[in-house]
């Protein structure tokens, strides 16, 4: 079949770290192969959901997403995949909405449940800022015309600074916060929504490259699951034996060896390998993973 040369020879520019730096040997090795012109279009197609821009490991669902793809790999059957950009979980919206009705519910001076104790003794300008808040989270379960709407109304409406910096432009915290509530921190964000209102503040909510920073804090078992993977890979591909059972696991997801799933594996292995050497850099570590050369 043909392919086509951006699409096979440009996948690697895609986990952060500049093209010209992870144009190596690696890279070229798995070219090569795909140059050969032996790739069965399923191979092709598996690669195109490996990780890159867009399904990332700040992603609430990216690990979920990476067993689909050894899945797809062990039987040569391409798929949906979860875990990309804006893949936000049904528990996801479930807790914005419970959330929503707590800022709301602290707004008329109800029970606001976990929220209400974040945000304290109530003032004008703190309870127009938790209602912009909690009408915003609960409009999410209705899709983004109707969280645009809301936005919108109280980008108009909002009588105190504090509102008005929450919901205005892409650039709010409020709009950046629900933009990417398919980040793994969504409820952190929403928990310094909830402080910087309390002190009157604007706040500052991390998505994004901000999120993976914070990773080893917040979910260092994230980190762990990634450096498990990247093992279980390099192993298949050196047909070492498992070490332990969630070694097995990972092999048997991945099939029996042969030209292509080797080639696949290699990719993916190399993907997340990229990944890794990013997530290093952002956290000061200097890490040497196994060449596939």
């Amino acid at each position: 079949m043909k392919i086509s040369e951006k699409r096979v020879l440009e996948w690697w520019e895609l986990p952060g770290i500049d093209g010209r730096e992870t144009f190596d040997e690696e890279i070229l090795f798995l070219n090569e192969f795909a140059e050969s012109g032996k790739l069965p279009r399923w191979a092709v197609l598996i690669r195109d959901l490996l990780p890159r821009w867009g399904f990332e490991p700040c992603a609430h669902r990216f690990f979920d997403g990476l067993e689909q793809v050894l899945t797809m790999i062990g039987s040569a059957r391409p798929g949906p995949r979860l875990g990309g950009c804006g893949d936000i979980p049904l528990f996801v919206y479930q807790r914005l909405q419970s959330a929503g009705q707590e800022f709301l519910a602290w707004a008329e001076e109800k029970d606001g449940g976990e929220v209400g104790t974040w945000l304290e003794k109530p003032t004008p300008a703190k309870v127009e800022a938790a209602r912009a808040v909690g009408e915003a989270l609960l409009a999410m379960g209705h899709g983004w015309v109707a969280t645009d709407a809301v936005l919108e109304t109280w980008a108009d409406q909002a009588k105190f600074p504090l509102t008005q910096a929450l919901v205005d432009g892409e650039d709010g915290p409020l709009p950046k916060l629900l933009r990417h509530a398919c980040c793994y921190n969504v409820f952190v964000n929403i928990r310094r929504l909830a402080e910087g209102i309390r002190a009157g503040e604007i706040p500052t909510v991390q998505v994004c490259r901000e999120a993976l920073v914070e990773m080893p804090q917040l979910a260092p078992e994230r980190l762990g699951q990634l450096l498990l993977l990247l093992d279980a890979l390099s192993r298949w591909l050196k047909r070492k034996p498992a070490k332990d059972g969630v070694h097995a696991h990972v092999h048997a997801m991945l099939g029996p060896h042969d030209p292509v799933r080797d080639w696949l594996v290699a990719s993916l292995y190399k993907t997340l390998k990229l990944w890794q050497t990013y997530l290093d850099n952002l956290h000061g570590k200097n890490r040497r993973l196994p060449s596939l050369i």
